[in-house]
């Protein structure tokens, strides 16, 4: 066992003998999956279920019908990262300007520009806070410009360098695969990387992720069923009889929120 694995071990169980307190413990294997566990029945039946709600609904997304090759593919761009060793040199806005304008040439593709997330978030809460902004893409592109390693010649050898790099992280909003377009250059051939990058950003969403992705009315209908699910569970769970008015549903909803929590709860994460 890791010594981060014997900490988050030893929190959780000495958090667990206190009178009152609900450990929620989350670890984050190998394998990339994430696995949350507490130390309270009821709120590890509610997690149970919501892994289970959500690897239905990765299978249903997966066998759902495809997107028809003539399809629109909607493509929310983040703002572009630009590496500190570069951010005096490199004039962002206009490197993004070129980005966007090269994406939308491709009348198959819908660019959704995204701005104003907070610097240094991490990939799933900049894609949580721009669902909360009501953008909803077929996929999800992240920008990054820096520089990396490199072999370049100089009078007839091979000497290492850093060379201008433009990568762009390619995500379907649906699970159904990732791919990555990048493209270096020397800082003078800065215009000329991004144009590349961009054109393989376009073929990495229309060759590589478009034949998978689901349509958008299948996705539309599943999203449906999920809600009115969880609007029939919260009911179920507030006492809500179908003779209630509106009114009474509220209060009873409200009621049903304000009785749930635990008195405390405490987090491990590894």
């Amino acid at each position: 066992m890791s010594s981060r694995a014997f900490v988050a071990s030893l929190v959780a169980f000495s958090l667990t003998g206190c009178a009152g307190m609900v450990v929620t413990t989350t670890k984050t294997g190998l394998d990339g999956k994430t696995v949350v566990t507490s130390s309270d029945p009821a709120e590890q039946a509610r997690i149970d279920a919501e892994a289970r709600e959500n690897e239905d609904y990765a299978k249903a997304i997966a066998a759902a019908p495809r997107r028809a090759p003539q399809d629109v593919i909607e493509v929310a761009v983040f703002e572009t990262s630009v590496s500190e060793e570069l951010s005096k040199s490199v004039d962002r806005e206009k490197l993004e300007a070129m980005l966007l304008g090269e994406l939308s040439n491709d009348s198959r593709l819908r660019i959704v520009p995204v701005k104003g997330l907070r610097a240094g978030a991490s990939t799933e809460e900049r894609i949580d806070a721009a669902r909360g902004k009501g953008i909803s893409p077929d996929v999800w592109v992240f920008p990054a410009v820096f520089l990396s390693d490199a072999v370049g010649t100089s009078g007839g050898k091979l000497v290492s360098m850093k060379a201008f790099t433009v990568r762009g992280d390619v995500i379907s909003a649906y699970g159904t695969g990732t791919s990555q377009a990048e493209d270096k250059g020397t800082l003078f051939q800065n215009e000329q990387v991004v144009r590349n990058t961009a054109t393989r950003t376009r073929s990495a969403v229309l060759d590589q992720l478009g034949p998978n992705l689901p349509s958008r009315e299948a996705v539309a209908g599943l999203q449906k069923a999920r809600m009115q699910k969880k609007v029939a569970t919260i009911e179920e769970q507030a006492g809500i009889l179908p003779e209630d008015d509106a009114q009474t549903r509220l209060r009873k909803i409200l009621e049903a929120a304000k009785n749930g929590p635990k008195p405390a709860q405490a987090a491990a994460q590894e």
